[in-house]
């Protein structure tokens, strides 16, 4: 309803709201749990003590009635009014300023009529056992449409029990408008309820359709043949029918599910997040192009005025269809939106910490500087203290990042979780005697900003807990391996259409085409090379490093010679910027060394002391360098992002266990969200994609290590198939993981893995 058309609270409108009749109707429609009693107590109609007596009644008919005694007993009708309206009872105005009679005007701002009351009562039990609320997805879909509120959303979500959260929902049905019971309606049909619709809108149970459906979701049962998938988790179109297998869950994610079951909890469990941080005007014409959204949609869309609208329609549209989710998340990426892109591909719950400080002088000042330290940090513009670097490390190794925050009235940040678990202990965390969550995060803002006393934490805000982490598994998979024969191949790249492998015994180079793994192109046998370690290629020109001659070849083709330069230990190399040679060195400090085709050294970068043993070195597109290390006798290890300077800016040490510059029980909440790594070994050869995600080989790990750009754990490809992984090389052409694989004595294979969904 519009400004224009909402009632006038005028003297009439206070008369009529005393009437016995208009009283009796709003000790029944009145819902008081859901932010009244708040804007009554923000407009002094209440204090403290009123409001606490009046959440104590046990029914909301006992609290109306309290509520109406308090507000009549002050002569507060007229603030009672406009507290109606301003917790979204406009119907309940309207009914009140018009006597009860119904005007044309009202359309659908108008409480449920008795028909609407009788069919919720008679047909209550029946409601409660047939509606469908697994996964949240009706209260999704709910919340879309502005039938729920957040708060009623988070009160709905946490319910335990499938039945008390219908019993919740139909509770705020019978307090709402009849534009909201449309609305119920509608999210029924959406969500393949149609049976359940028809009764909220007939009054009648539709037996014929429902038999028809409960007939369609036992076939598509028996066809799936997922036995722990009920017939609630997806009803679809008979297109939709052929569903291939089951998707492995991971960690939270327990029980076999298709993929659309995850998309569509990623898109619940992070939708305010979405909501907040995309920028939808860019999405719409592109989603349109790639047919993500109808001629009407696009069209709605932009009708919708604010950003938050466009975004919540966009991911109603798309939110649990993989063919339009994928190609979402590229257009996400297509328009720099990347971290809500990253979230919205691997999944996990986003939640929203909003940290209010106790009032002095600069606390404003020292906010913002607070703010602007965490943007840094985020950006990784500027080098932090050892210390800040190892809360996030630890944190990351929980599963957990800060990935935004945002700086008004109060400190907003976001906090990226891999696990429910995490969820749950932050919230215990702040639900503590002992506030151990602002502790916490008090000891971390003194390590950002070691220059101001940093004000006490009065106050913060969590999001809800209770959501389901999904996380969505990396889905390469393998799809051949290269014909080595009997070569006992040690390294493997790839350079525009050509993979090539470098063989021990004998030592040799196979050069191979991409499209046919199945045939060596090209076997270069290299008699100088005595026992090679690593290969990389630049130009055609490829580079072995050679362990007992402690040098690296150039390889010069056609025809192809050879000429050496003596070098150091690590052997293993990389590709830097397309034209130059990354390789580690090991030392008093160890270093980066950066050499020219022609072997000459353009830059050489010292490493931090605590990294004595390097492994392998990969450049960054952000001109930044991953390294792996390792302890001299090889029980750990991890991996660290160093700029230019030799300045960590971020790492994965399985050695850390505890941060420096944070008190004893801070270190134990750390280490309680931490519980076990996944991870028993290190990362030590390893390689990039074009997002700079990590493809690591783990000492004594089978299966592939994945990491996100800023070195947190996000899965194991393969670790049922692919053991004693060696060394990886990613083919960026043809976006092939390709992987050595120790096997028997001196025998080996290269393993190639392609990614199902585009990038």
């Amino acid at each position: 309803m519009s400004d224009s058309n909402k009632s006038v609270i005028n003297d009439n409108t206070l008369a009529n709201a005393v009437k016995d009749e208009i009283k009796c109707f709003l000790l029944d429609r009145i819902n008081p749990d859901f932010g009244l009693l708040d804007v009554l107590r923000g407009n002094n109609t209440l204090d403290r003590n009123e409001c606490q007596d009046i959440k104590s009644r046990r029914t909301t008919y006992k609290k109306n009635v309290r509520l109406l005694e308090i507000v009549t007993e002050k002569k507060k009708l007229r603030e009672f009014v406009v507290a109606l309206r301003d917790s979204n009872q406009e119907h309940l105005v309207n009914y009140v300023t018009t006597n009860g009679k119904r005007p044309e005007q009202c359309s659908g701002i108008w409480p449920i009529t008795s028909w609407e009351i009788n069919v919720l009562k008679t047909k209550h039990k029946h409601l409660v056992d047939h509606i469908d609320v697994s996964n949240n997805e009706l209260v999704y879909e709910l919340y879309s449409a502005g039938f729920l509120d957040k708060r009623q959303k988070d009160h709905v979500s946490k319910l335990a029990q499938d039945y008390e959260k219908v019993d919740a929902l139909l509770d705020i049905l019978h307090h709402s408008s009849l534009s909201n019971y449309r609305k119920m309606i509608n999210c029924l049909s959406k969500t393949k309820q149609n049976h359940n619709a028809w009764i909220l809108e007939k009054g009648s149970v539709n037996e014929e359709a429902e038999e028809e459906e409960e007939e369609m979701e036992q076939k598509k049962a028996k066809k799936l043949k997922i036995e722990d998938i009920s017939e609630k988790e997806y009803e679809s179109s008979e297109e939709e029918e052929e569903i291939v297998g089951k998707t492995n869950a991971l960690q939270t994610c327990t029980s076999a599910k298709t993929d659309f079951v995850i998309l569509a909890a990623i898109s619940r469990s992070n939708f305010d997040y979405f909501v907040e941080f995309m920028a939808p005007k860019v999405l719409i014409n592109r989603l349109h192009t790639k047919e993500c959204l109808t001629d009407d949609e696009m069209i709605y869309i932009k009708t919708l005025r604010s950003d938050r609208d466009k975004s919540h329609e966009i991911i109603r549209v798309i939110h649990g269809i993989p063919s339009k989710y994928n190609v979402f998340v590229d257009i996400l990426r297509e328009k720099e939106q990347y971290r809500v892109a990253e979230v919205a591909d691997r999944g996990g719950a986003v939640m929203n910490v909003s940290i209010t400080f106790g009032k002095q002088p600069n606390s404003a000042d020292i906010q913002q500087k607070l703010y602007d330290r965490i943007k840094s940090l985020l950006s990784k513009t500027s080098p932090f203290s050892v210390e800040v670097v190892q809360v996030v490390s630890l944190l990351a190794r929980a599963g957990v990042e800060i990935i935004e925050a945002k700086n008004s009235r109060c400190l907003s940040l976001w906090l990226w979780c891999r696990s429910e678990f995490a969820l749950q202990e932050f919230n215990e965390m702040n639900e503590s005697p002992n506030k151990e969550l602002s502790k916490f995060f008090g000891e971390f803002f003194a390590l950002l900003n070691t220059d101001d006393q940093i004000p006490p934490i009065m106050n913060i805000d969590l999001d809800d807990p209770d959501r389901d982490v999904v996380l969505r598994p990396s889905d390469y998979t393998p799809v051949a391996k290269l014909a080595v024969g009997k070569h006992s191949v040690c390294a493997v790249t790839s350079q525009n259409n050509s993979v090539y492998a470098l063989s021990r015994n004998p030592t040799a180079i196979l050069v191979f085409i991409v499209d046919n793994p199945s045939r060596i192109k090209l076997e270069i046998l290299v008699s100088d090379i005595k026992d090679p370690e690593d290969m990389v290629v630049i130009n055609e020109f490829v580079f072995v490093s050679d362990r007992e001659n402690s040098c690296i070849w150039q390889m010069i083709p056609m025809p192809y010679q050879a000429k050496s330069w003596p070098v150091v230990a690590p052997y293993t190399m990389s590709v830097l910027q397309g034209c130059y040679i990354l390789k580690v060195s090991r030392g008093q400090p160890s270093t980066l060394n950066i050499y020219d085709q022609d072997f000459i050294q353009v830059n050489e970068i010292s490493l931090p002391s605590s990294i004595q043993f390097p492994c392998h070195a990969v450049g960054t597109l952000a001109n930044t360098f991953i390294v792996s290390y390792k302890e001299e006798a090889r029980l750990s290890g991890g991996l660290c992002e160093v700029n230019s300077s030799g300045d960590v800016l971020s790492i994965f040490d399985m050695r850390l266990q505890a941060a420096q510059g944070v008190s004893a029980p801070i270190n134990q909440s750390l280490s309680r969200l931490i519980r076990s790594d996944a991870l028993k070994g290190y990362p030590e050869h390893f390689t990039l994609n074009e997002r700079d995600e990590i493809f690591a080989t783990g000492r004594s790990k089978d299966g592939i290590l994945v990491y996100n750009s800023r070195l947190v754990l996000e899965d194991i490809l393969e670790k049922d198939s692919i053991k004693r992984p060696s060394r990886i090389h990613y083919a960026v052409n043809s976006k092939l993981l390709l992987v050595v694989v120790e096997g028997e004595g001196d025998k080996s294979e290269v393993v190639i893995l392609k990614q199902k969904r585009a990038l």
